[in-house]
């Protein structure tokens, strides 16, 4: 390709947000662990579901908390999409990377329960939600994403509600950060399905600022106001991230395009001023896979859209978006996660120690939805941002 051309194709590619940044990224390794581990909640027995209430796994969220290789991952609500009253937890463990065996050393330390203000355990029974009409908040918990406090505690965005709440690193609950009506599960509102999260397409990852802050959650996918209900599915490309003051609760709204509408946001994750990871996906396993990627976003400048009523058309004129560009593409070949190996759910990122070599460590957790003949993967790469 002579000069001009390929000055003319990376310019295309510019304007559409789409051009890869080069020589930053590495593949380092990843471990493949079995569908059948327990954890230690020291539970026993079996759910609606048949599956172990003790089981390890639907891994929905990653973070380091800055000591060493501990890492807290945190368990979705628990198999059959929301058919088992899953008594929802988080979990400790030890993530040691060695590079030249290209491999990921994992160790268990410990599992937290949670559990409200009352010390009830919260569940991830979709059922208990749908039948909620009782004033106080409902025991149902959908924990999508977490984040460390340090010795505070954990932020977890919960899905059902949605709220961003914060718990001790025992699983206590402290506090929650309501979300606007607008983000509001919506077939709880009156009247129902004309604003609102849709059912799976709420409130999904959170970031945390370095200095804590300021919380960044993300809807998986369009609100109902800015999409189209079709098929019991609510279709479209334009998402909301709502950016939260922790301390006085004001928010802000900005607008950030989806690649297409099979695909949503899995997770986000701070990366330095107004730059971010952001973790998007389809649905799809195996050959069928087709967008798994990683992002470097960019909301610098990022108009606040709070009063945008709609964004079925777009956000309104002159908005400015979140900007992004191509990061890791997940099915790239070179990392065993293509073809028929393609898991269909990486669902949570992570900053780990820095490198030897000054670049930064990403860590990536896959959902295998608790399901035995699905492996829980870690895996790791080398970032120079």
């Amino acid at each position: 390709m002579d000069r001009s051309l390929f000055a003319i194709t990376v310019g295309w590619f510019c304007l559409l947000g789409m051009l890869p940044v080069f020589g930053q990224v590495e593949f380092l390794g990843s471990t493949s662990l079995s569908g059948d581990l327990t954890d230690n909640s020291g539970l026993s027995g079996m759910l609606e579901t048949n599956t172990p209430i003790n089981a390890f796994g639907g891994l929905s969220a990653i973070d380091y908390t800055g000591k060493d290789n501990r890492y807290v991952v945190l368990s979705d609500r628990g198999a059959g999409d929301g058919a088992a009253s899953f008594p929802c937890r988080f979990h400790f463990v030890q993530l040691k990377l060695d590079p030249e065996k290209r491999s990921i050393d994992f160790q268990l330390e410990r599992t937290a329960m949670l559990k409200d203000a009352s010390g009830e355990s919260m569940t991830g029974s979709l059922s208990v939600l749908k039948a909620w009409d009782k004033p106080q908040r409902c025991p149902s918990y959908d924990p999508e994403g977490i984040r460390v406090l340090g010795d505070t505690g954990v932020l977890i965005s919960d899905e059902y509600g949605p709220y961003i709440d914060l718990f001790t690193n025992d699983g206590k609950h402290i506090k929650n950060f309501a979300l606007p009506k607008a983000f509001q599960l919506s077939e709880k509102l009156n009247p129902a399905f004309t604003q609102g999260a849709f059912s799976n397409r709420g409130l999904e990852g959170i970031a945390l600022s370095p200095d804590g802050k300021t919380i960044v959650g993300v809807m998986q996918g369009p609100l109902v106001q800015d999409g189209r209900i079709e098929k019991n599915k609510c279709l479209g490309v334009w998402t909301r991230w709502i950016v939260i003051d922790s301390d006085s609760g004001k928010s802000k709204q900005w607008a950030y395009k989806l690649d297409d509408e099979s695909t949503g946001i899995s997770e986000v994750l701070w990366v330095d001023a107004a730059r971010f990871l952001v973790l998007e996906r389809d649905s799809n396993a195996g050959d069928k896979a087709k967008i798994k990627r990683i992002y470097l976003a960019d909301a610098s400048g990022a108009t606040d859209i709070t009063q945008a009523s709609s964004m079925r058309q777009g956000p309104p004129e002159g908005t400015i978006v979140i900007r992004k560009t191509l990061l890791i593409d997940l099915l790239n070949p070179a990392y065993g996660f293509a073809g028929s190996n393609a898991p269909e759910k990486p669902e949570g990122i992570t900053w780990g120690p820095k490198l030897p070599d000054g670049r930064r460590l990403l860590m990536l957790c896959f959902d295998n939805d608790f399901e035995p003949a699905n492996p829980t993967i870690f895996a790791a790469f080398a970032v120079g941002l």
